[in-house]
């Protein structure tokens, strides 16, 4: 009896060093987990973020940081990089068919980041894509990882400090931009009405109804507001009056703007920092005057040169719909 007694009392008192023997593991790893780094803005448990890139004419930039879950006691200098060579492990693993994005399409400005002494996020950088270089309607995957931690006590985890961006960049919706749009004469108290200009019709009689005409006056100009700004403006039209006075759009510019223009002239278009696209035709315009601007925009104005009156059948903008 007393055998059976002390056999149960050392089972009891080796289940117990078990025991504390597995928390001090349990405690060692959440230890390692707390001292752990991840890529941010993500967050330790959102390793992928999925991304849909419309046509934009420069690159899009996403904020990149490193960060810890407790403040450490020296600075810390992070390397961070990117590395494709973990898009096929990544597919085997979770059986995706993810691309590897085109050389020179990707890029980050920095690699080399700093985490201050007892802080714990870095400073950003910015992950660079080019989304015009990549197939359209193609996924593609993007690994973002920690590559190298100069001071100890941080754990470099894989699962934790990688993170995969998934970018695709589908077909552009292209169309009509400008039809019955908001438009503008440069004299609110022009006779004609200007939506006119962007009604849809392109019929050039003064008689059909869809002729519009500025009056006489310096630089007089026409302007509409597609309501957003399109990523590309492909081709922008411009259609002449047929019945006379095919003289008065003359010696024109096609100005194109993300910003609404600040002032009325041409010469303060002209002046204007950053935002303006100008696109000078010289002579009358024709049936159709055709314009490849190829930028972003959404106000476009048609503005004389001269001061004769500006007369418009239809101006017709045609690009990727925001």
């Amino acid at each position: 009896m007393k055998k059976i007694i002390y056999f149960k009392y050392l089972f009891c008192v080796i289940a117990l060093f078990s025991l504390l023997a597995g928390c001090s593991e349990n405690e060692d790893t959440d230890m390692e987990v707390s001292n752990g780094i991840f890529i941010t803005p993500s967050g330790k448990e959102a390793v992928e973020s999925k991304v849909l890139l419309s046509f934009a004419p420069d690159a899009y930039k996403f904020p990149v940081a490193v960060s810890v879950i407790a403040p450490i006691a020296t600075n810390a200098d992070v390397t961070i990089a990117l590395d494709n060579n973990l898009v096929t492990t990544y597919n085997a693993a979770h059986k995706t068919n993810y691309s590897i994005m085109p050389e020179g399409s990707y890029s980050l400005e920095a690699t080399s980041l700093t985490i201050p002494k007892d802080g714990i996020a870095s400073q950003q950088t910015n992950l660079v894509v080019k989304a015009g270089m990549l197939q359209l309607d193609t996924d593609y995957l993007l690994p973002v990882k920690v590559a190298s931690v100069s001071a100890s006590g941080i754990t470099v985890n894989p699962a934790m400090a990688t993170k995969y961006y998934i970018f695709r960049a589908p077909t552009p919706n292209i169309g009509n931009l400008s039809d019955n749009k908001k438009s503008y004469w440069k004299n609110p108290s022009a006779s004609f009405n200007a939506g006119r200009g962007n009604d849809g019709n392109t019929n050039g009689d003064w008689g059909g109804g869809s002729v519009c005409e500025s009056g006489a006056g310096a630089e007089q100009y026409w302007e509409v507001d597609l309501g957003a700004v399109s990523p590309r403006i492909d081709n922008v039209k411009i259609w002449n009056r047929t019945d006379c006075c095919d003289d008065r759009t003359i010696n024109f510019y096609v100005f194109i703007s993300d910003a609404p223009f600040k002032g009325t002239s041409v010469a303060e278009l002209l002046a204007q920092p950053g935002v303006v696209k100008s696109f000078y035709t010289p002579g009358k315009a024709g049936r159709p005057t055709e314009i490849l601007p190829n930028v972003s925009g959404r106000y476009i104005r048609l503005q004389n040169t001269g001061g004769q009156s500006l007369t418009l059948a239809e101006l017709t903008a045609i690009g990727i719909k925001p």
